[in-house]
């Protein structure tokens, strides 16, 4: 008897912790929706909004057919539809952390210019990280449980181990992402010549991809640990937290780049490149929207003749600015 109320216990903090993020991925769905439809499909189809439709639906379908299983009394007529299942959603969350660092890739990618070298760096590294993952992965077979509506699958400790490591093979590909945005950051701050508190974006672009990094940090280690002190039914619990805490923070930033910019991911406008260029930051909605790096100005200037003065006139760009942060940046700019 006690067995059997840890099991139902194990199994009902399983389904919570499966069904608050699929809650929340759907819930983000509905809130972004309108804006989804202004940016993307009222707009002409590019590679970057189809990638968009990619890392958006194919969570949010996958999910339902997941969930299906995951609850639904398996008729005593089929045959044992467990095993597959459980291969399902193993590819399935494969497929969608794929996507996502695929579509990281080519962000980082044009923030760098489109250099090849870095291109072939992150594509290097993540195929080998894929090919762990993947090898990882096949060698996970987990036990069904029996006796319980749906299929619940329990993992052994060495089944268990195979399952972290999917999971560090994501999280060290996520660390290399936040090095070269770091990097990347470190490399405008050179050329500006400016201190990062003379330049409120860029310091709002390292805390942006902190933010990003620390949250999808914890949540992936908190899963690893999972797999290493969780009983069998509760290995990998969160991995569906994290999959969709991707999902999301990827579909916010696709359409924050298209909000801007037509070329969305492809964008490849980097801080300080032009007297006005788009926001770069990864995870800001509210500043992507309605903000803009300004480079110090360089005002239009006119020689009347021969050693005469030398008459300026400069651009009126002020009203251009929108954000708080910036309006004061750029006064204090034109005052000194």
């Amino acid at each position: 008897m006690a067995d059997a109320t840890a099991v139902a216990q194990a199994l009902r903090l399983h389904h919570y912790l499966y069904l608050a993020p699929l809650t929340f991925l759907y819930w983000d769905h509905l809130l972004t929706f309108g804006d989804e439809v202004r940016y993307i499909w009222n707009q002409p189809k590019t590679a970057s909004a189809y990638c968009f439709f990619l890392n958006r639906y194919l969570a949010a379908f996958g999910g339902v057919a997941v969930t299906v299983f995951s609850y639904h009394e398996i008729p005593e007529s089929w045959s044992d539809p467990c095993p597959d299942y459980n291969r399902f959603r193993q590819i399935l969350l494969i497929v969608n952390q794929v996507t996502v660092c695929l579509l990281l890739t080519l962000r980082i990618y044009a923030l760098y210019g489109r250099d090849k070298r870095i291109l072939s760096c992150m594509v290097g590294v993540g195929a080998v990280l894929l090919a762990v993952s993947i090898w990882a992965a096949s060698r996970a077979r987990g036990v069904p449980q029996r006796g319980e509506p749906g299929c619940n699958i329990a993992d052994p400790r060495d089944v268990a181990i195979m399952v972290a490591i999917s999971w560090e093979a994501l999280f060290v590909y996520d660390v290399m992402i936040f090095c070269l945005l770091f990097y990347k950051s470190l490399h405008t701050r050179r050329d500006s010549g400016l201190r990062w508190a003379q330049i409120p974006i860029l310091s709002l672009l390292i805390r942006d991809g902190s933010i990003y990094f620390a949250l999808m940090a914890t949540v992936n280690l908190a899963n690893i640990l999972t797999s290493y002190i969780a009983e069998p039914l509760l290995v990998s619990s969160l991995s569906t937290f994290a999959s969709n805490m991707s999902v999301t923070m990827m579909s916010r930033l696709m359409l924050n780049l298209h909000a801007v910019e037509s070329t969305g991911i492809f964008s490849t406008s980097t801080p300080c490149a032009t007297e006005l260029t788009e926001l770069d930051t990864l995870w800001t909605r509210d500043l992507e929207r309605s903000a803009h790096i300004i480079a110090p100005p360089r005002p239009k200037s006119v020689q009347l003749e021969a050693g005469a003065p030398m008459v300026v006139d400069p651009e009126p760009w002020g009203d251009r600015i929108q954000h708080p942060e910036i309006r004061e940046f750029t006064h204090h700019l034109e005052n000194t």
